[in-house]
């Protein structure tokens, strides 16, 4: 075996330290471009919490939570009404602007006083997040099946 075939040859060496030197650059720019879009991302998708309002009271913060809660019911049955297949990207619109509002109604119940109300805005956010969760779950496995489905069972003119 000659040195010209070793892998190792010191001849090669800054041959494989450029090879290593541009593999390291083109690996760490790239990850560092998922994890600047991941982050822009979860910043638009969360909406900041406004400045502390005139506190009403906790029926008032509750009614509130009431109408958050049924328009969100709204919004997961009328998942399977459309086009299944992206009901997962209307409800994540519907998400941002609904969240929003959950924010603004939150800044006016003083929930650090109030145990019932912080739980059930708590609760709130957890049932979106699951509704979240289940919208996209939805869109990607049903979905496809339930608009070809529905597109069958249409009356042909």
């Amino acid at each position: 075996m000659s040195t010209a075939d070793d892998p190792k040859d010191p001849r090669f060496r800054p041959y494989r330290m450029a090879s290593l030197g541009l593999y390291l650059v083109v690996t760490i720019g790239f990850s560092c471009l998922i994890i600047f879009s991941v982050y822009r991302s979860v910043l638009s998708m969360t909406p900041d919490r406004p400045p502390v309002g005139e506190l009403r009271t906790e029926e008032a913060c509750l009614g509130d939570a009431r109408a958050l809660f049924a328009e969100l019911e709204q919004q997961r049955q009328q998942a399977v009404g459309q086009a299944a297949r992206s009901s997962d990207q209307r409800f994540l619109k519907f998400r941002v602007d609904w969240l929003r509002r959950k924010r603004v109604s939150e800044a006016s119940c003083g929930l650090e006083n109030r145990d019932r109300v912080r739980n059930t805005f708590g609760l709130l956010e957890r049932a979106l997040d699951l509704y979240s969760t289940a919208s996209v779950q939805f869109a990607g496995t049903a979905g496809p099946t339930v608009d070809e489905l529905k597109e069958l069972l249409e009356p042909k003119p």
